[in-house]
C-alpha cells in the first residue's frame, strides 16, 4: 500500500483552489485513505521518506496551489524577495539560494515520489517565508520558474479567444468537462501518447523524463511563457523557434498600437546565489502569436524516478469563495477521478 498524503493548510497561500474548495476535496480524499497533512506536517513526511530512501511509497495530492517555501526551501528566509516595478506593476521576485534541484520537494520527486497537482500553474507562485500566506512571483525568475522546473512551455490564451474545453486524451480516463486556461506545450521529441490508462503504467516504465498527455485542448491564440531567456551571458534565446522545429505552429506577428504591444508579459533575469541578482528586464510582449494549435491540459511528466501528474488548469471555487467555478459534487468527483488514476498507476491507499 502507499502512504498517501493531501496537503491542505489555511496558513499557506492558494490561488486558484479556493479555501472551500480545497477543504472539500481534502476531505474527499482522506475518506478515501490519504491523510491531510500542514505544511510542517508534509516537510517532516517528506523528509523521512527522502532520508529513508522510501519516496516512491508516497504520493503527495495539492490542494492548495502555491508552492509552500517549506517544501521547496530555495529562498533565502532573511531575505526572501526583491520588488522590481515596470510600469505600473510591482513584482515580489523571490531570492533563490540554491537550484530546485536541491529543494526537498524535488529530491522527493526524483527520488521516486508522486505529485499531484490542481488549479492555477505548477511553480508559478511560491509561499513567502515570512509571510505564509503572501506569494511571491517564482515565474518572473529566469532561472528559477516553471520552465526551468518542469521543461514544459505555458500557455496563455490571448485576450480575443475564450479558453476551449478539454478533451480527454484517453479512451479510458474521463476528467470531466472542464476549460481549459492554461495548457502548455512540449517538444514533440519527448511526448509519449498513450490510447489507454491501463497502458501509462507500462509507458511510465520507459518515459524517460517524457510528457504523458491525459486530457488535450485546441488554443486559439496564445501566449507562450517563456517565450524567450536570457542567459547569464546576456544572450536570448527564442524558444519559439526551438520548439518550432519538433512542434509545428503557426504564428501571426504581434498587433502593435501606438508603438506599444498590446499584451505582454514581462521577464526578468535572475541567478542562483546570495548575492543580488542582476534585474534585467527584456521585450515585454513575443513578436508573433501561435493560432490554432493543440495543447495539452493535464498531463503525466515523468522526472527521474518519479511522476508530476497535472490535473484540471483552472479555477477551482465553490459558492464559499466567491466566483464559483464547481459545485461541490464536481468536487467529491475530482477526488474519485484522482483516486482511479492513482490506482490504474498501481498506487493504491490503505482503505482500497
Amino acid at each position: 500500500m502507499a502512504k498517501c498524503l493531501v496537503y491542505y493548510d489555511e496558513g499557506r497561500a492558494s490561488s486558484w483552489i479556493g479555501d472551500a474548495a480545497g477543504e472539500v476535496l481534502a476531505n474527499e480524499l482522506k475518506n478515501k485513505g490519504f491523510n491531510i497533512v500542514n505544511a510542517s506536517e508534509l516537510r517532516q513526511r517528506l523528509e523521512d521518506a527522502v532520508r529513508r530512501n522510501e519516496a516512491g511509497n508516497y504520493v503527495v495530492v495539492f490542494t492548495r496551489d502555491v508552492v509552500p517555501h517549506d517544501v521547496f526551501d530555495v529562498i533565502d528566509e532573511n531575505n526572501p524577495l526583491t520588488e522590481v516595478k515596470t510600469d505600473n506593476m510591482m513584482f515580489k521576485v523571490p531570492n533563490i539560494t540554491k537550484s530546485p534541484g536541491s529543494s526537498l520537494f524535488m529530491k522527493f520527486v526524483y527520488n521516486g515520489g508522486v505529485v499531484v497537482w490542481l488549479g492555477d500553474i505548477p511553480f508559478w507562485y511560491v509561499t513567502n517565508p515570512k509571510d505564509g500566506m503572501d506569494k511571491l512571483d517564482l515565474w518572473f525568475h529566469n532561472a528559477v520558474n516553471p520552465f526551468t522546473i518542469l521543461g514544459t512551455i505555458q500557455i496563455f490564451t490571448y485576450p480575443i479567444s475564450s479558453p476551449q474545453p478539454a478533451m480527454n486524451a484517453l479512451e479510458d480516463l474521463e476528467l470531466g468537462v472542464y476549460p481549459s486556461h492554461r495548457p502548455v506545450l512540449y517538444s514533440q521529441n519527448y511526448v509519449r501518447d498513450i490510447k489507454k490508462v491501463d497502458d501509462v503504467k507500462e509507458k511510465v516504465k520507459e518515459c524517460n523524463n517524457g510528457l504523458i498527455p491525459l486530457a488535450k485542448t485546441l488554443v486559439i491564440t496564445g501566449v507562450l511563457n517563456p517565450w524567450r531567456i536570457l542567459l547569464s551571458n546576456g544572450q536570448v534565446v527564442d524558444l519559439f523557434e526551438i520548439l518550432n522545429t519538433v512542434t509545428k505552429i503557426t504564428a501571426v506577428e504581434s498587433v502593435t498600437k501606438g508603438g506599444k504591444v498590446e499584451f505582454g508579459i514581462p521577464v526578468i533575469s535572475g541567478t542562483i546565489g546570495r548575492e543580488k541578482a542582476e534585474q534585467v528586464i527584456t521585450e515585454t510582449a513575443p513578436s508573433r502569436v501561435p493560432i490554432y494549435f493543440e495543447a495539452y491540459s493535464s498531463w503525466i511528466k515523468c522526472i527521474s524516478e518519479g511522476l508530476f501528474i497535472r490535473l484540471w488548469d483552472y479555477e477551482i471555487r465553490l459558492d464559499e469563495d466567491g466566483n464559483a467555478t464547481v459545485t461541490e459534487e464536481e468536487v467529491r468527483g475530482m477526488a474519485e477521478r484522482i483516486k482511479s488514476l492513482l490506482e490504474k498507476l498501481g498506487i493504491k491507499c490503505p482503505n482500497d
